[in-house]
């Protein structure tokens, strides 16, 4: 299956950067149904503001996008430690305002996985394109 990076953006780990990675997303307008695009937008800035806090200061996210003719492929990579589990940790007990990414992750996408790289941590994770 032939895929094609959309996107390959670095960002600084800093608050801003999960809406920067969203508004660089707008990049697929077109490309994914609007609900599938509103989907990748959504993973695309919990893995982001994960990475921002686990990147440490002046770290770098690497944010890629590939598109395959019926899936998109989402890699969200940080200098972090990471995790090795193929679920997401528990989720945070009702009030504590973080800790659900990961679970949004595991419900919105059809595969999802994550990874030690050359370049630190890697979660990604697909879809399909309508």
């Amino acid at each position: 299956m032939e895929r094609h990076t959309a996107i390959d953006l670095r960002l600084e780990a800093v608050v801003d950067a999960p809406g920067r990675a969203r508004q660089r997303l707008r990049e697929l307008d077109g490309e994914l149904s609007r609900a599938r695009a509103d989907e990748v937008r959504l993973l695309v800035s919990e893995l982001v503001t994960n990475a921002v806090m686990h990147a440490g200061p002046g770290g770098e996210i690497r944010l890629r996008v590939e598109l395959a003719p019926d899936r998109v492929r989402v890699e969200v990579r940080d200098r972090g430690r990471g995790f090795r589990s193929a679920r997401p940790p528990p989720p945070p007990p009702p009030g504590q305002p973080h800790g659900r990414g990961l679970h949004m992750v595991d419900q919105v996408a059809e595969r999802w996985g994550n990874a030690r790289t050359d370049e630190g941590h890697c979660v990604w994770f697909e879809l399909g394109r309508r």
